[in-house]
């Protein structure tokens, strides 16, 4: 019987040992920790931009909060400067409800030059017109002015509210006058380049007026009406509207 003592066993080997062909080459276990490698610097470059992105949204939500004021502190612009062609005679009152007002359409502010130009004199031309010829009952027409340079060369002239009148006549019946109450004028000075046109428009509420401007004049009547518009002496021939 043969002893168990005397039993040879191989040594034990691994799977390469055994079969060297199951094993890689180096460069290809260098090759995989390389990738592996990269991955990790992709996702750590990855965690970093996440966080200054966050840091970014953080802090440009207080930029915009801090310009604000800056915004506020800057200069406002002239009204001057910016007022448009329905504003030119924006502070032309003639009656003291604030609802009424008188704008103008045409060019922009006068220039700082206007003093150097002539008096319109005979070149001004002031027309009178309305911007309907006839009116159904309660509705407020628009008496409109209008100055025109017909000379050849710029010429000064005041178109403040002091010198401009709206009067509306119904035969020899004066039944609206813009002086009757109106508020404290101003004298603007403009120059007109030839040809040029400047319009000042003011509704009218239909109340009757009278001098001294006392209360109870009642509404003007259905019937035909003539404006006239005057600017200082110069004065436009009558247009004719009908109020039904």
């Amino acid at each position: 019987m043969a002893s168990h003592g005397s039993e040879h066993h191989d040594p034990r080997t691994s799977p390469a040992d055994r079969d060297p062909e199951t094993r890689l080459p180096d460069h290809v276990y260098r090759r995989r920790r390389l990738v592996a490698l990269a991955v990790l610097v992709v996702l750590v470059l990855l965690l970093v931009w996440g966080v200054a992105a966050g840091v970014r949204a953080v802090t440009g939500s207080g930029s915009a909060d801090d310009a604000a004021p800056q915004a506020a502190q800057e200069p406002a612009v002239s009204p001057t400067a910016e007022a448009g062609p329905q504003e030119k005679f924006g502070d032309f009152t003639p009656r003291p409800d604030p609802s009424e007002s008188a704008s103008s359409s045409g060019s922009p502010a006068p220039s700082a030059s206007s003093s150097a130009a002539p008096e319109c004199g005979a070149d001004l031309s002031v027309t009178a017109s309305t911007d309907k010829e006839s009116y159904p009952a309660k509705e407020q027409p628009v008496l409109a002015m209008t100055l025109e340079n017909t000379g050849d060369h710029p010429c000064r002239v005041n178109a403040g509210s002091r010198s401009m009148t709206f009067t509306v006549v119904s035969g020899a019946d004066t039944v609206f006058d813009s002086r009757h109450c109106a508020a404290a004028g101003e004298d603007r000075s403009i120059t007109l380049n030839a040809g040029q046109k400047e319009t000042a428009r003011l509704p009218w509420n239909r109340g009757r007026t009278a001098e001294g401007c006392p209360a109870g004049q009642g509404e003007a009547r259905a019937g035909y009406y003539k404006l006239t518009a005057s600017l200082g002496d110069t004065t436009s021939e009558p247009a004719a509207f009908v109020l039904e």
